[in-house]
């Protein structure tokens, strides 16, 4: 497979990490193997002015409120879903892993990335994941930058014999976060970007941006059809909706290296990842 774009190392990730004494909340294969367990325990990341990221310890979503970025359009009100969520595939010592997890409205779960959960834990508010892919382990972590709707997406080989080969699929979405997106014949304008790709959802819309500076883009425009939020059935309401996948980023990823996706409305959002993300634990302390 041909490599698309090489990942910033940082030295201090190539040795392997273990979860922190003091982290306060922590589940292992257990918990993260079993999708009812997994999805009944729920992750929440806010970025100060109304905006927020949410979801499941199993990665999938199951309420219209879940997203990788909750905007406040209008702070702290106007919440939007910008983007649903990341789809990841990884390729690595022969063979092709997905983390992903998604339910369908046919009953069908594919991908099952949560089978190749390792461990979650909170590091303060920032939610980690840890994958177990063959003889190789990749964290996974998402912060938002304070008073901006700005969310970071990170991904590190903490372990690993060999290089792997990394896809990110963003599949986004503009929507009042109380509603749900049916398709239709709604095109989006997706437009390459320095770093990736600028969305404009329709004419008047605030425009959203997704970065990397360590990967390759290529804009999509492809629906994911019959996505199913359980509890929105337990609800009585709406459970099914469509997203789009607007872009595909790709990278390489060496052992102690890291890819970090960038989901902004900031037209200039900074991608100085090391600053942004010690920002986050700065914040904490002061809370």
């Amino acid at each position: 497979m041909a490599v698309h774009g090489r990942a910033r190392c940082n030295p201090l990730a190539a040795k392997e990490r273990s979860v922190p004494e003091q982290a306060e909340v922590q589940f292992g294969r257990e918990i993260c193997g079993d999708l009812v367990a997994a999805e009944s325990r729920e992750w929440l990341v806010t970025n100060g002015i109304g905006g927020y990221a949410s979801g499941t310890v199993a990665g999938s979503q199951t309420r219209r409120y879940h997203g990788a970025l909750i905007a406040a359009l209008q702070p702290p009100l106007g919440r939007a879903q910008l983007v649903s969520t990341i789809d990841e595939i990884v390729h690595y010592a022969g063979a092709d892993f997905s983390l992903a997890t998604h339910r369908w409205a046919s009953g069908a779960v594919d991908p099952q990335g949560f089978l190749l959960l390792e461990d979650f834990h909170l590091e303060g508010s920032t939610p980690v994941w840890t994958y177990a892919l063959a003889d190789a382990l990749l964290e996974k972590r998402l912060w938002m930058r304070q008073g901006e709707n700005t969310t970071f997406i990170q991904y590190t080989l903490v372990r690993g014999s060999a290089a792997l080969d990394m896809e990110l699929k963003a599949l986004v979405n503009y929507r009042d976060f109380h509603s749900l997106t049916h398709a239709g014949d709604w095109r989006m304008h997706i437009d390459p970007v320095e770093h990736g790709v600028k969305v404009l959802a329709l004419d008047g819309a605030r425009p959203f941006y997704l970065k990397s500076s360590t990967a390759t883009c290529q804009p999509r425009h492809d629906w994911y059809l019959g996505c199913f939020l359980g509890e929105e059935t337990a609800r009585g309401l709406d459970d099914r909706e469509d997203r789009l996948f607007a872009a595909l980023f790709r990278a390489k990823l060496e052992a102690g290296s890291s890819l970090t996706l960038v989901a902004t409305t900031e037209a200039a959002a900074s991608l100085d990842i090391e600053t942004a993300r010690a920002e986050r634990p700065n914040y904490e302390v002061k809370l």
